[in-house]
């Protein structure tokens, strides 16, 4: 079996015998008449669009309502052709849990384009500018609808962009977007919809600053007239909901691809692209959510039929208020410090462990619970509940704490920060608190870069690992510390923890734990344990 539309027309009984679903319908018409007829454009090909809006698009396409996806990857030709166009533009999804292992192949897609191709940039513009072609999506991550620096002011390449010709291919992703705009206000400006599905707060409020600088620095230099700005800013032209998406795909296993070989596939092995690693398949997790404000422009498909939450801005909010700062994020964060420290490999295995298991459920139910906020459209409890006992737990989808500790100083303020402002505010006991200056504790003992065994490690990628690592860069293992002194500037700073610790009880508790914590090998484990078991 290979992942192409012949393979599925001449091995239909293998793939069948396999268990693998498949599309019944004609595929190859789809296509062709997508390309004719096109109706949604997705930027961003990477794994989550390719088994979430994809896959929405397959089940449309499947019920007979007519939104075939053309698949834009901004940069790095090769990986589109990798993930994509050597597999006919389909997808094989790998479901895993803990029970069972489900296959599908997904073909909501028409076509794929690398838009830094010129041939197939112009080819967008041509997408863009059909009436028809009223909806978009984005899964670019966070950096790519960033304009300025962190002083505020403009970075030198979209002042770059700013300055090319409007119509150029352009390589920042807002400044595309605002050409490709542009093209379609001047082919009549029928309404569209633009919706960032990428994880952080109030993306598309972000999607429209970032689009509306670009275009109002052409205004400025007289290279467009004002009136497109004026339409970008019309919500009945051009609208930009905001959304809250949850769904893990990590990169490809290794293991996947031997179980699909195993299975019968020629063509899923894995070809390492830079240092991302691609293949035709995706695995990812059974669990999803998508909230989408309830604000388009146009025509849209109809995603409320398919698991998607059309609502209100206010319940998106509280769902993201949920997710980020109480249910899984906080959780996540405790168990990729203390992980990397105890050389866990997998966040499933620290699951499995009594102390770290406990130590997040403690976070969870006892710390983070009492000042969640109950969004209405999904159970704070019942959320938890399946991250606890059936999403970390997942054997089947294995991730890496290192790769979740990435970043940590940007995620605490946020995942630790809101939940202890609201018990300042509400005027709640912090002294009783005891999952959560034990995750702060071992964060500052994770920066040593020295495990809980004593020998070196790597800590992830961190805006601040330099200047947090100086600061500590005299604490060793064994060694008498004065903990106030290291740590002062540090939990001090309420940038990283929101709140400055030292105005709770918290920041005395984090010292005395630190200390302990660097008492010698084992430490760490031992401090975890004699404190999550009081």
């Amino acid at each position: 079996m290979k992942l192409t539309i012949e393979s599925l027309r001449e091995h239909a009984d293998e793939f069948e015998k396999a268990g693998v679903r498949v599309p019944e319908f004609d595929i190859a018409q789809i296509q062709e008449k997508g390309k004719k007829d096109p109706r949604w454009v997705h930027i961003g090909a990477g794994n989550i669009f390719r088994v979430f809006q994809n896959r929405i698009a397959d089940d449309l396409l499947a019920d007979g309502e007519f939104w075939p996806i053309t698949a834009v990857q901004p940069r790095g030709p090769e990986t589109l052709k990798r993930s994509l166009q050597d597999f006919d533009n389909l997808t094989l999804e790998v479901v895993l849990s803990n029970e069972k292992t489900d296959y599908r192949v997904i073909a909501g897609i028409s076509e794929s384009l690398a838009s830094e191709l010129e041939e197939d940039f112009q080819r967008l513009r041509e997408v863009f500018v059909q009436p028809q072609m009223s909806f978009v999506t984005l899964t670019i991550t966070e950096k790519g609808y960033v304009v300025t620096d962190s002083k505020g002011e403009l970075r030198d390449d979209v002042v770059e962009e700013i300055e090319k010709d409007p119509e150029a291919n352009h390589l920042h992703t807002m400044a595309e977007l605002a050409g490709l705009l542009l093209a379609r206000y001047n082919a009549g400006g029928a309404p569209i919809t633009l919706v960032s599905a990428d994880n952080f707060s109030h993306n598309g409020d972000v999607m429209k600053k970032g689009i509306l600088t670009v275009a109002e620095g052409w205004v400025e230099r007289g290279a467009v007239a004002p009136e497109f700005v004026e339409w970008l800013k019309d919500e009945s032209k051009v609208s930009y909901p905001i959304t809250v998406i949850d769904k893990i795909t990590p990169r490809p296993s290794e293991v996947v691809a031997e179980q699909l070989a195993e299975l019968g596939f020629e063509d899923m092995e894995l070809e390492v692209i830079g240092r991302t690693p691609m293949a035709g398949f995706v695995n990812t997790e059974p669990a999803e959510y998508l909230l989408i404000e309830d604000k388009f422009a146009g025509e849209r498909p109809p995603l409320e039929k398919y698991g998607v939450i059309i609502t209100d801005r206010e319940t998106c909010d509280q769902f993201e208020r949920m997710k980020v700062t109480t249910c899984l994020n906080p959780l996540h964060t405790a168990l990729a410090v203390t992980g990397c420290l105890l050389r866990f490999p997998t966040i499933d295995s620290e699951m499995r462990d009594e102390d770290l298991s406990r130590l997040v459920h403690v976070l969870g139910y006892n710390e983070a619970m009492p000042v969640v906020t109950d969004p209405g459209v999904v159970s704070p409890q019942e959320f938890l509940k399946e991250v606890l006992e059936v999403r970390f737990p997942n054997q089947a989808l294995p991730d890496d704490p290192a790769r979740i500790a990435m970043d940590t100083s940007q995620k605490i303020p946020i995942r630790y920060g809101v939940t202890l402002n609201e018990y300042e505010r509400r005027g709640m006991d912090m002294d009783s608190l005891v999952a959560i200056p034990l995750v702060f504790a071992a964060w500052c003992r994770y920066l040593l870069g020295i495990a809980d065994d004593g020998e070196p490690f790597t800590p992830s990628t961190d805006p601040l690992l330099d200047e947090l690592q100086e600061q500590l860069k005299d604490v060793n293992l064994g060694e008498p510390v004065d903990a106030h002194a290291k740590l002062q500037p540090i939990l001090s700073n309420a940038n990283i923890f929101g709140i400055d610790l030292y105005t709770t009880p918290l920041a005395e508790k984090v010292e005395s734990l630190f200390t302990r914590m660097v008492a010698g090998p084992g430490a760490v484990r031992s401090t975890i344990h004699e404190e999550i078991n009081k």
